[in-house]
């Protein structure tokens, strides 16, 4: 059978961001030869040279981009065996160590060409095989020949890095030395590890010193089962300045395949911690043999499955369940760290809870369970939405039970005492979390008035008042309906609490798209509310009543249509039509006697006084408004002034306010 290497290298996997995984490949080579020596070097060792481009001027502290690499070691080198595996495609020779045969077409699908010279011993004679590996090449180029060298030494050049890896790896040598220590982690794990060194023209980094430093100290290992298999975690404090990051990693044949950020996990570990040694970060190397057997070809992932809802439903282990596992472990390892977070934490949210936010207190006693979901440092509006996800997971999670409740108490499952031990152990936190949901609303209803408030004020720079359409939407939004609208999102009850409870609503729509109502106006009431009978006539429902709102600018002094006039025009346009049901059933009602209660919302300027005047309207007795009643509509009109709207709904509000203990109480 033939190989088509153009092609065998065209469909290999390797991701760009993976620009440094053929030079990793070929270093554990290095790493499997020395180990395969049979007569091993005094001092194995394992040198790789970074190879630059000639693009940086003379004296510049920059480094010049990567454009291959050259990866020498002392060990076994290319012998007969060695040497037709690597002309094999997808060899088995090294699959006992997880070899997958295309380690080296992971070379040339990011570089141009690899070439080999290698000094090795054959049947005791220090022998020199010497080839150029590329897509065209499928054989050496010729027989061994001798060696002038004394001792063994094999040098992989990776010549050529091509696009996109050439852009995407990294230049400097440190952060390069540092990527292939944690590559090959175990490897320098092991205490007969090699002598590895890397360098450029400019430096040289001894990356076993370097390891030592940087990896290896405080490292903790633990072992743990998933089903059936066994997985180790090293855990290894980086105190690197570089990393900033703690991560997890899965490795398959004692090199990294996929790398996590734990603080996705672990929200605690957004930020580096401090030991005695200083700022480090963790990093968690996950190895197991299930990873070695279930890993890719091309080692940039593996094959089994990931979710665990999902995928994971026939027994197989999955990459959820291993990384549950594995977060046991490294909180295990950093839990005096995690404990003076969460006992941070803690401080803050009751302090936050006491001061600003008394609807979170029920979550008091729940707090062990979802401290560590708490984002460390937050505060203000990131602690608040931290809390209200979790007040909601609260009310979620009590809704089920009450469900789980209900159909154990249908279906008799539990006995007498259990069922009320639940039962109050049930009502006991619902109770809590149903109070804490009106202190909620209390105080969304506070936060709604002050803005309000604020709203009704000049603009200090130009002296202008704010237009109507800002209080508009301040109470209910603009060209919507009732069934676009929710319960939350509408704050009628600056005007009147029985404005909430409504059964059809339009704000600010031409009445001839109203669903409810087969009329030809194009008036635009600013709120036309109808309200539902709670009675029936004739078993057909029908209409209670009619309200207009109507809203002017605060500070208006002159109107072109008398405000008064405008709302009984509405309500004449609005009787003239005839009226549906939301099945677009006609309702059968004396359209001239349904009440209708008009508010006009503005400032009693000495216009609006005398439009009242003639009206033969009466004064409120706060003096701050003006109502009366027209027979012939059936119509009650008030006028209302922001000052008497604003005082008013403090009033009603104030002795909820008090009885929560807001701070900063309403005037």
């Amino acid at each position: 059978m033939k190989l088509d290497l153009a092609g065998k290298i065209k469909n290999t996997q390797l991701p760009r961001s993976k620009a440094l995984f053929p030079m990793f490949e070929a270093v554990v080579n290095s790493f499997q030869a020395i180990e395969d020596s049979k007569a091993p070097a005094a001092e194995p060792f394992i040198e790789i040279v970074v190879e630059r481009d000639d693009d940086v001027l003379p004296g510049v502290e920059i480094d010049a981009s990567v454009n291959g690499f050259a990866v020498t070691d002392n060990g076994v080198g290319f012998a007969e065996d060695n040497v037709e595996a690597f002309f094999t495609s997808d060899t088995q020779y090294k699959v006992g160590r997880g070899g997958k045969g295309i380690g080296r077409f992971i070379w040339l699908k990011a570089f141009r060409s690899a070439e080999i010279e290698s000094h090795y011993f054959e049947d005791g004679k220090l022998m020199k095989r010497a080839f150029k590996f590329t897509t065209t090449s499928d054989q050496p180029d010729g027989p061994p020949v001798p060696s002038s060298e004394t001792d063994p030494k094999t040098t992989v050049r990776l010549v050529g890095m091509q696009s996109p890896y050439k852009e995407n790896c990294p230049h400097g040598l440190a952060i390069i030395g540092h990527r292939l220590v944690e590559h090959c982690l175990p490897f320098f794990l092991d205490p007969r590890c090699p002598a590895v060194s890397i360098r450029d023209k400019k430096d040289r980094i001894d990356l076993n010193h370097y390891f030592r430093e940087t990896f290896a100290a405080k490292a903790s290992q633990h072992t743990f089962k998933v089903g059936e298999s066994v997985f180790t975690l090293r855990g290894l404090r980086l105190y690197n300045p570089h990393e900033t990051q703690h991560r997890l990693i899965y490795a398959a044949n004692s090199r990294e395949v996929i790398p996590e950020k734990l603080d996705k996990y672990l929200p605690n570990l957004q930020k580096r911690l401090t030991d005695e040694g200083g700022p480090f970060a963790y990093l968690g190397f996950v190895e197991g043999e299930y990873l070695n057997q279930n890993v890719n070809g091309e080692r940039t992932n593996f094959s089994f499955p990931t979710d665990q809802a999902t995928d994971g439903m026939f027994g197989e282990i999955t990459l959820d369940a291993i990384r549950a596992a594995a977060l046991g472990c490294v909180s295990l390892d950093l839990q005096p760290f995690l404990e003076e977070i969460n006992t941070e934490k803690r401080t803050t949210i009751n302090s936050y809870i006491t001061q600003e936010a008394p609807q979170y207190r029920p979550l008091a006693r729940y707090m062990d369970e979802f401290i560590d979901h708490i984002p460390p440092g937050a505060k203000g509006l990131a602690l608040d939405m931290a809390l209200h996800e979790q007040m909601y997971a609260k009310q979620k999670e009590l809704k089920q039970e009450s469900h789980r409740l209900m159909e154990e108490s249908t279906k008799e499952a539990l006995k007498p005492e259990e069922y009320e031990v639940k039962l109050n152990s049930f009502l006991e936190r619902a109770n809590e979390l149903g109070k804490s949901s009106l202190a909620q609303y209390v105080a969304h209803r506070k936060v709604i008035l002050e803005f309000f408030e604020r709203s009704l004020q000049a603009n200090p720079e130009t002296g202008k008042y704010p237009l109507e359409e800002i209080i508009h939407k301040i109470i209910y939004p603009m060209r919507t309906t009732s069934e676009d609208v929710p319960y939350e999102q509408q704050n009628l009850w600056i005007i009147d609490e029985r404005l909430s409870y409504h059964w059809f609503l339009t704000s600010d729509m031409p009445l001839d798209t109203a669903s409810v109502l087969v009329n030809d106006s194009q008036s635009r009431p600013d709120l036309m509310i109808f309200e539902r009978a709670l009675t029936f006539s004739e078993d057909e429902a029908a209409l209670n009543s009619l309200v207009i709102v109507e809203f002017k600018k605060p500070d208006r002094s002159s109107y072109k249509e008398d405000p008064v006039d405008q709302v009984y025009r509405l309500i004449r346009e609005i009787k003239a039509g005839h009226f549906k049901d939301k099945n677009g059933r006609e309702i059968k009602v004396q359209s001239d006697r349904i009440p209708a209660y008009a508010y006009v919302i503005c400032d009693t300027t000495k216009e609006v006084e005398i439009i009242a005047e003639n009206k033969g309207m009466w004064s409120t007795p706060d003096n701050l408004g003006y109502f009366g009643y027209n027979p012939k509509l059936s119509a009650y009109v008030e006028i209302i002034s922001y000052a008497k709207l604003l005082q008013d709904a403090k009033r009603r509000n104030r002795i909820l306010f008090d009885k929560l203990h807001l701070p900063g109480g309403l005037s």
